[in-house]
């Protein structure tokens, strides 16, 4: 179990590098994620 964790880890930590790692990257993720995250945060 500490193993798959371990990995897990590491592939997060690989994964936030490579998105982090320049502004072209920076925009895809934010793309990306406000394609699959839809919610209505001013609900009044």
């Amino acid at each position: 179990m500490a193993y798959k964790l371990q990995k897990i880890s590491e592939l997060a930590n690989q994964t936030a590098q490579a998105v982090t790692r320049d502004a072209n990257g920076w925009m895809r993720y934010l793309d990306t994620a406000s394609r699959l995250y839809k919610d209505v945060f001013c609900k009044g």
